[in-house]
């Protein structure tokens, strides 16, 4: 009997320590596991003849989203910069050199906030160029204007600008708040002056105490005024 009892409790023993390391072992029990990076926006172009492929990531450990082009060996050749993040992109020739570039909606509060990465063929990589946010050209001219709006109409900005060296460069500026009115300032580097202020309204729920409402177009006022804000015309 002793003999017996002696060897069901070593088979006792041997299945409980068997029992343990199947759990220790188990397939996702490790806590430092974590999941792959999701794609959440991918598209590919033809650029300078080569194959370039913008991905927007979303990092499933930091909760972070990061903006990435590859070029077809798979080699980052771009990094995003943006801590926001990138909403969606696109592929589009933006100052018309033949040369395909990407526009970045950013994932931020105010709508329609814009970043232009240009592909520089001269350097043959892609530069990220500044705020391009609903930019429009200016016909016959090098200047572009652009335009941000963050409270329906109430509060905005627009700059004018042009192209050099794959960098944004502005040179003027115009802002406009109810309650304040408009005020038009030229730009040079960093150095903002104050050229004129208009005491208006332009949103009809606007207090009439803020000054008198007119009817402001901002692309026929670029149009008509650009030659206001700048020193030296570029070519």
């Amino acid at each position: 009997m002793g003999l017996i009892y002696k060897m069901l409790l070593i088979l006792v023993l041997f299945n409980g320590l068997s029992h343990d390391v199947d759990v220790c072992t188990k397939p996702g029990s490790n806590n430092l596991h974590t999941k792959g990076d999701s794609i959440l926006h991918s598209k590919t172009a033809i650029i300078d003849g080569k194959k370039y492929t913008a991905i927007n990531t979303y990092h499933n450990e930091t909760k972070r989203r990061r903006f990435d082009i590859k070029n077809q060996k798979g080699e980052i050749v771009y990094k995003g910069t943006k801590e926001e993040g990138i909403a969606i992109f696109k592929f589009v020739d933006f100052n018309n050199d033949g040369y395909k570039d990407i526009v970045l909606d950013l994932d931020v509060a105010d709508s329609g906030e814009l970043d232009l990465v240009l592909y520089d063929p001269k350097l043959k990589k892609f530069v990220l160029a500044g705020n391009c946010s609903n930019a429009e050209k200016i016909l016959h001219t090098p200047y572009y204007f652009s335009y941000q709006d963050c409270c329906m109409g109430r509060e905005w900005n627009s700059e004018l600008f042009y192209i050099t060296n794959s960098k944004i460069v502005g040179v003027g500026h115009i802002t406009y708040s109810d309650g304040d009115g408009l005020f038009f300032y030229k730009l040079d580097g960093k150095k903002k002056t104050l050229i004129k202020r208009w005491r208006v309204r332009i949103n009809g729920d606007t207090p009439i105490t803020t000054g008198p409402h007119i009817d402001f177009d901002l692309k026929r006022y670029w149009t008509m005024h650009w030659r206001n804000f700048i020193s030296v015309t570029v070519y």
